[in-house]
């Protein structure tokens, strides 16, 4: 469970899908951004050459909306309480693993880059904006897992396109795979991509769907410097072409540094450049093509076992056409830049 606070300089309060920082756009209230209840059965290759398993997520709160299966409005779509918050079912997929090489199919996270959606994954309690419009954040498809060697592992499988149950009923058909190699015990890489069909934009509830030829990576390099020091540098590109003048592309780069201080207290550094090259990506508040820029710094202090506290401050500039930030309640937003602090506590039960 995972709950906390955003202060917005700006002084607005944001509905979801309504500012450009990807996840956390409700400010200046208290909030609790998920209650994440799973059940699993884990697989077991360690004594048994072959085996199954499941896992099937549930996600409450202010995330909520922001994990729903938005690529084809599919059937958790729309599952909201109020302007803030709703819920989700993020994943549901069963895995079958044979000797070395495991089978998954159903609904499951995506090929993410360094970030992750759950709270328990992720140093900040803000994302970059990479993970919140560079790559898809779940896939529905079959996916087969191998390792190659004692250092590399790869990944293929197909998929009905992004953010997408299986009713595909917009006809999208993508590769999903990549691979991990770690050339060390302390560095490893991670490159990731979906590429393909990405669907016949067929309009549902009044609204256009994905269309056109998708491509989109994520490349991950992580180092660990010494047992308390370690950073990792993450790059994006994607390009939605094949839909004529509504063709895009965007692309990033995000450096991350961390510190263990001691048992207690961990700090943590991200300095992120995210180009909206044609302005159609990240596309709120009246903001065209432009760069987004963002610095944070934070904490984590660890009290207990069970409880870790994220405090952390934020700065977000944009250079380009508009302004994306502060709309307060209009249609185009009024400031380039702004600063928000932000603090949560994140409890596993």
């Amino acid at each position: 469970m995972s709950g906390g606070f955003t202060a917005n300089a700006n002084g607005n309060r944001s509905g979801n899908g309504n500012a450009p920082l990807p996840l956390n756009n409700v400010s200046d209230t208290p909030v609790l951004n998920q209650f994440w209840l799973y059940a699993a059965k884990p697989l077991d290759m360690r004594t048994n050459d072959c085996d199954w398993g499941f896992r099937i997520d549930y996600v409450f709160g202010a995330d909520g909306p922001d994990n729903q299966a938005a690529g084809d409005q599919g059937w958790d779509f729309g599952w909201n309480t109020s302007r803030d918050y709703g819920s989700a079912i993020p994943q549901l997929y069963a895995e079958f693993g044979f000797r070395e090489a495991i089978f998954r199919v159903g609904y499951k996270f995506g090929l993410q880059g360094y970030e992750a959606g759950q709270a328990v994954d992720t140093f900040f309690y803000s994302h970059n904006y990479g993970f919140g419009y560079g790559v898809p954040g779940t896939f529905a498809g079959a996916a087969v897992t191998y390792p190659v060697t004692e250092r590399m592992e790869v990944v293929g499988g197909w998929t009905t396109g992004w953010d997408s149950w299986c009713s595909n009923y917009l006809s999208a058909s993508t590769f999903m795979g990549g691979f991990t190699w770690n050339a060390t015990n302390a560095t490893s890489l991670t490159y990731h991509v979906t590429a393909g069909d990405f669907g016949d934009g067929t309009a549902k509830n009044g609204a256009q769907s994905n269309a056109g030829d998708i491509y989109a990576h994520a490349i991950v390099l992580t180092h660990a410097v010494n047992d308390r020091v370690d950073w990792a540098i993450e790059n994006t590109l994607g390009s939605n072409t094949g839909i004529g003048a509504d063709s895009n592309q965007w692309y990033s780069l995000t450096g991350y540094l961390f510190v263990d201080l001691n048992d207690y207290w961990s700090a943590g550094a991200r300095l992120e450049w995210f180009r909206d090259e044609d302005g159609k990506r990240v596309n709120v508040n009246g903001a065209g093509s432009g760069t987004y820029y963002e610095a944070t710094i934070g904490l984590n202090w660890y009290p207990c076992p069970n409880l870790t506290i994220r405090p952390e401050i934020r700065w977000d500039w944009f250079d380009g056409q508009g302004s994306p930030f502060n709309n307060r309640g209009g249609m185009n937003g009024t400031d380039t830049s702004q600063f928000t602090g932000g603090l949560d506590f994140v409890l596993v039960f």
